[in-house]
């Protein structure tokens, strides 16, 4: 009988033991808590442009969705067709997506952002500036040129892309 109670003792500590080491891996991520770190709360446009930029550089479609607003529109020159066009954020989204999937890597820079443009937060406040971006697709030449936007903080208090226009530069 003494062997039978030291052998289910065993049995249940051994039981206990495997129970809690499966509730703890040390090297388990926390859910949620990897990559938050580096997003911001786009409560600034500097905020904004910097979840605009990441989302570029890692392809991240969702995070690039949340920079731009229901109503934008995204104005260019249609080189093909010898004109200015625009497109809305449904096609934006599209296209966008699809250049994030045929590119690796992606690598979007901002130059000379004034600081009154980075920490600007005042709410219900459309405000227009123009920054001066460098973009790389794989391994190809970059592409520079201007991006001129008009952002605004939104009910949700963060600020989306209302209307973008690009002016690249031709070498």
């Amino acid at each position: 009988m003494k062997g039978i109670n030291t052998l289910f003792y065993s049995l249940v500590m051994l039981c206990c033991l495997l129970g809690l080491n499966s509730c703890f891996n040390p090297f388990a991520p926390v859910e949620g808590d990897v990559g938050t770190r580096i997003w911001t709360d786009q409560r600034t446009i500097g905020g904004l442009l910097s979840n605009f930029e990441l989302a570029y550089d890692y392809g991240d479609s969702l995070h690039y969705s949340d920079c731009i607003a229901e109503s934008f529109v995204f104005h260019y020159y249609d080189v093909q067709n010898g004109r200015l066009d625009r497109w809305f954020r449904e096609t934006d989204l599209k296209a966008t997506g699809g250049m994030f999937r045929s590119f690796d890597p992606i690598d979007l820079e901002w130059n000379h952002i004034p600081v009154w443009i980075e920490d600007f937060s005042q709410p219900d406040t459309t405000v227009q500036f123009i920054v001066r971006f460098n973009l790389t697709l794989g391994q190809e030449v970059p592409l520079m040129g201007y991006a001129h936007f008009s952002v605004r903080m939104e009910e949700n208090d963060q600020f989306r892309v209302v209307e973008w226009r690009d002016e690249l530069e031709v070498p």
